[in-house]
């Protein structure tokens, strides 16, 4: 089972392969803000600080509002979007 750090706080929790980060990170309670859970408003901006491989691919409405925002760098993901194949490390805006 795939670990979700938020390296914010250290805290942990097991992921279900293929499931959503944002579902995870709202049932821990870690301070992520939410706006429009589609890709879109990028209030949900997260720095992978590793295992951004063990992130789905990135789809093109997350793509251009990361290019938006100036943070299509490789290292920023839009939590709403993420689905975890592996142990990842997050840190929040």
């Amino acid at each position: 089972m795939p670990k979700v750090t938020f390296t914010d706080t250290g805290d942990q929790a097991d992921a279900e392969e293929g499931g959503s980060l944002k579902d995870l990170t709202k049932n821990q309670g870690w301070p992520i803000a939410y706006g429009c859970e589609d890709g879109v408003c990028g209030t949900c901006i997260v720095e992978v600080k590793e295992g951004k491989e063990n992130l789905n691919e990135m789809e093109e409405v997350e793509d251009q509002t990361l290019d938006m925002m100036g943070m299509k760098d490789g290292n920023h993901r839009l939590c709403c979007q993420c689905k975890v194949k592996g142990d990842v490390s997050i840190k929040g805006m």
